[in-house]
């Protein structure tokens, strides 16, 4: 699984944006929750909460236990062939997961990856 890990280190207003096509994801100011996707954005979990946007993802819901970690890598692994982007966000509150697919095979560093997604 292609998964990265973010700590943001300031709690300021900030929007996420799909890494891939620069789109703006649908969020409060200030949120990790996204309600609506954007360019190659395919899913986010929060850690308490399973989904925290409006389009769930059937698949995924239907992988849930009572971990959303392993619910996102059965996913992934089923959808091998799709480059799938896991982005992994640890706030001082919660965890949250997003997946984004990389139709173009494009290579980020972690760093750009963080930049490009919340902004």
């Amino acid at each position: 699984m292609n998964k990265i890990v973010l700590k943001p280190k300031v709690q300021k207003k900030f929007s996420l944006y799909c890494p891939f096509t620069n789109e703006k994801l649908f969020n409060d100011d200030s949120s990790f929750e996204i309600y609506e996707g954007a360019g190659n954005y395919l899913f986010s979990i929060c850690e308490d909460c399973l989904f925290v946007d409006a389009g769930n993802n059937e698949e995924i819901e239907n992988y849930w236990n009572d971990s959303a970690l392993k619910a996102i890598e059965k996913f992934v692994e089923n959808h091998k062939e799709e480059n799938i982007l896991v982005i992994e966000v640890q706030d001082n509150e919660d965890t949250y997961w997003f997946g984004f697919l990389n139709e173009d095979n494009i290579e980020l560093e972690v760093e750009e990856i963080e930049k490009r997604f919340i902004k």
